[in-house]
């Protein structure tokens, strides 16, 4: 059985993506659960290509299709104002973090080397400490660049804690990111990725919750439907529409699985 530790932050993690995007009280804190959803990717990163792809790139073209169709049907233009064709598909359907995470387990494929977990946690103490700079850099790209620049040290992060000594480095940068309070990067880094730190240093969970964690990643698909949908009922903004929509993604995605277990090539 896995480390049921693991499987409660995916939950909680999932929950935050949610938040996020609903705008609701607490939004901020909640993009704690796309650094814990970024490190736990790369910490789990496998070494066959063919399976990552269909794992990931299936999932996002169906997704992509799907909310570009939808926002044709609402606004009868698939692309978002303001944004190039290329950064309404892989930024405006808010599925950036796929195509972004395939790239780096990718690259980790073809980086086998016992050091590679200490180079990353160093790397990783660089950025974290250098947040100002850092986020400095972010902030002078364009979408999705931007995003995929604050991802970079949770991806880096979920390596380094596959050793002790990289968790030690790693969270020393987690602490120091604390230290300068920066909006935007100390809250979500220092929540996210010491929730990470936790599940695998504290004893495990004794239940399984594999059941529910296992459809989180279809949360994190079909979400952005659900708060298309709760937005019209309870308002947008609120913190009932994050909650209610989580729940009916989780319940959609759990009835799919099991009812049609095909649907798993695009929900995961």
């Amino acid at each position: 059985m896995r480390n049921q530790n693991i499987e409660v932050v995916r939950i909680i993690a999932a929950f935050g993506i949610v938040l996020v995007h609903s705008g609701a009280t607490g939004a901020q804190i909640g993009y704690s659960g796309l650094v814990a959803f970024t490190m736990l990717a790369t910490y789990f990163a496998g070494s066959d290509p063919a399976k990552l792809a269909r794992r990931v790139l299936v999932p996002w073209a169906f997704w992509s299709m799907f909310y570009l169709a939808w926002r044709f049907a609402a606004d009868g233009s698939p692309f978002h104002q303001g944004l190039s064709p290329v950064a309404s598909v892989l930024y405006g359907t808010h599925l950036w973090f796929l195509p972004f995470i395939f790239a780096v387990n990718l690259a980790l494929t073809f980086v086998t080397a016992r050091w590679l977990p200490a180079v990353c946690a160093v790397v990783a103490f660089i950025l974290l400490a250098g947040s100002p700079w850092w986020r400095e850099l972010q902030l002078a790209t364009e979408p999705p660049v931007t995003q995929f620049l604050h991802a970079i040290p949770a991806a880096l992060l979920g390596v380094a804690f596959r050793q002790r000594i990289g968790m030690v480095i790693g969270a020393l940068g987690l602490f120091a990111c604390l230290l300068w309070d920066l909006p935007g990067v100390s809250l979500p880094y220092v929540v996210g990725g010491g929730a990470v730190f936790a599940a695998l240093m504290l004893p495990h969970f004794p239940k399984s919750v594999e059941w529910a964690s296992s459809c989180m990643f279809g949360v994190y698909l079909v979400h952005i439907a659900a708060l298309g949908v709760f937005n019209r009922i309870f308002g947008q903004g609120e913190l009932i529409t994050a909650i209610v929509a989580f729940f009916a993604s989780f319940a959609g995605v759990l009835i799919a699985r099991h009812v049609a277990p095909w649907s798993r090539k695009i929900l995961g």
